[in-house]
This record gives structure tokens, C-alpha cells and sequence, in this order.
């Protein structure tokens, strides 16, 4: 992010530390009850950027398991698998 973005984003109460949003993530994805597919999501996202498949097609395979009637969830492991 550009330097004057960053620092309204901090205004707003907002840090940019990866590894803090990264667990809290984790926290939700395993705590959370409303929220914990969104940050499931959120987090196979955060591992694809990182170039962390793995856990990316896992969280994936769990979703697509928790909502077989989402036709995207497989898509997406699908691109996992094919290298794009």
C-alpha cells in the first residue's frame, strides 16, 4: 500500500502486522461460528500468496465438503491442482 493509505488505515484502529491478521484468522476458523467459513476462505487465500498449496487445497477440500451445493470450491481446488 502506498504510504499515505497506510497511515488513514492506522488511523482507522488497523494495523498491517500479516502474522497478527494470520492468527486471528486461525482463532476464527477454528472458534468462530458465524464467521469461521468467511475466514476460512480468507486464510486459503492468505496461504495461495504465500505459496503455501498445501493448506490452501485443504481449507478448500473442507468447504467444498461443508458446501457441496457451491460449485466453486472445487473449481478452485481444480486451479490449485493445475498450477495456474
Amino acid at each position: 500500500m502506498a504510504a499515505p493509505v497506510r497511515w488513514i488505515v492506522r488511523l482507522g484502529g488497523v494495523s498491517g502486522d500479516k502474522q497478527a491478521g494470520i492468527k486471528e484468522l486461525q482463532l476464527t476458523a477454528a472458534r468462530g461460528h458465524y464467521l469461521a467459513p468467511f475466514a476460512n476462505i480468507l486464510l486459503a487465500i492468505a496461504y495461495v500468496r504465500e505459496h503455501d498449496k498445501k493448506h490452501a487445497r485443504e481449507l478448500l477440500a473442507s468447504l467444498r465438503d461443508q458446501f457441496p451445493a457451491n460449485p466453486l470450491f472445487a473449481q478452485e481446488i481444480a486451479r490449485l491442482d493445475s498450477g495456474h
